[in-house]
């Protein structure tokens, strides 16, 4: 199974922004803006972004996509080796529609954005895989957010089960983090 880990996404993203011929941002969710940012061994088959965040020609961003070598926004059944971007939208996603972004960088015409640290958290709380429970520790140490923080990315979700799950959630990856003594 192929995985993209630093140096690979580094490369596809400056292949992709070097193919475009006008500006295009993307707001990247998921694992892409922790492996952009340095997470140490984290990789990940796809580079899923928020579509109502980003701002990007469909047609431009596909043929992109294609000439780097990646399926844009496929449907169905995957091969295991396909490396892909993902446009995520609102529906059974975490996120809410809009929410204020960080800019990540900038890759010839291809700028990336991401969510606030806090509700990346706390979509990864929400999610509860043992991946994303060890993803919000890290974005805890490493920015050192507050409870404040957390807590502001969980209210933002819209669902209020998801809610209910990060916070449940939220004391373990705590522990995890450093943040509090057992």
């Amino acid at each position: 199974m192929t995985k993209i880990e630093r140096g690979l996404l580094g490369d596809l993203l400056a292949d992709i922004g070097g193919r475009l011929s006008a500006p295009t941002t993307i707001c990247v969710v998921g694992s892409t803006a922790s492996i952009l940012l340095g997470q140490p061994e984290r990789q990940t088959p796809d580079i899923d972004i928020w579509g109502p965040e980003s701002d990007f020609d469909t047609i431009a961003l596909k043929r992109a996509c294609e000439q780097a070598g990646l399926l844009f926004d496929p449907r169905g059944e995957l091969d295991p080796d396909a490396i892909y971007l993902q446009i995520l939208r609102p529906g059974i996603t975490m996120f809410p529609e809009r929410f204020a972004v960080e800019k990540l960088g900038r890759f010839g015409n291809l700028t990336l954005v991401m969510p606030p640290p806090g509700l990346i958290v706390a979509t990864k709380l929400a999610r509860g895989w043992e991946s994303d429970l060890e993803d919000a520790a890290w974005w805890i140490r490493e920015r050192r957010l507050s409870d404040a923080d957390i807590e502001s990315g969980i209210a933002a979700i819209p669902q209020p089960e998801n809610q209910d799950a990060a916070r449940e959630n939220l004391f373990l990856v705590q522990l995890i983090a450093g943040k509090r003594k057992p």
